[in-house]
């Protein structure tokens, strides 16, 4: 530990679940996509049913994320950081969060809009948030879509913040979520 409530690196866990969302969003991105550009058939309703059930899985796993985040010690930033670059990586953190609750919960409520029912895991019969409506449809689904894009964009300016950490200024906050030491 280098003072209380800060430990040198990411622990095990906090990584797992990291790389672990980070590989599953993107499967579940090209999934949304393809499946809504395809045409009506048996492939379509199993490629949105995987889409549906890896985003509820995924918020499942946000949830274990935020409560383990909350609960568990945190690298310090690296030495000299300026405030402002601070605040910005707290911000990015609490959107990428906040895009990883959303955004499964918002897809629940499209799917929730559908006259299609679906199971999760082709097993679990899934509740509908509220009943089928259309005109509820295509405005949750413009909304699911506008949180996509906007988690797109959260997560290239924390992967370009990542490698510009590694390439730029040399500092130990990229290997810290690899290997879990500085």
């Amino acid at each position: 530990m280098t003072h209380a409530g800060q430990t040198d690196s990411w622990n095990g866990v906090a990584r797992s679940l990291h790389w672990l969302m980070a590989v599953l969003i993107l499967v579940q991105a090209p999934l949304g996509w393809i499946g809504s550009d395809m045409e009506r058939s048996p492939l379509k309703v199993d490629v949105l049913t995987a889409h549906k059930s890896l985003g509820i899985t995924l918020l499942l796993l946000a949830a274990l994320r935020l409560l383990w985040r909350l609960t568990h010690a945190t690298p310090p930033h690296p030495p000299g950081s300026e405030p402002w670059k601070i605040r910005a990586a707290g911000l990015s953190h609490a959107a990428l969060y906040g895009l990883m609750i959303a955004l499964p919960l918002s897809g629940w409520l499209v799917a929730s809009t559908s006259i299609v029912p679906w199971k999760l895991w082709w097993t679990i019969p899934w509740p509908a948030l509220v009943k089928p409506d259309m005109q509820l449809h295509e405005l949750t689904g413009a909304l699911h879509e506008a949180l996509v894009w906007g988690l797109v964009t959260v997560l290239a300016v924390l992967v370009a913040a990542a490698l510009w950490h590694h390439f730029a200024q040399h500092d130990d906050v990229l290997r810290r979520m690899l290997r879990g030491s500085p």
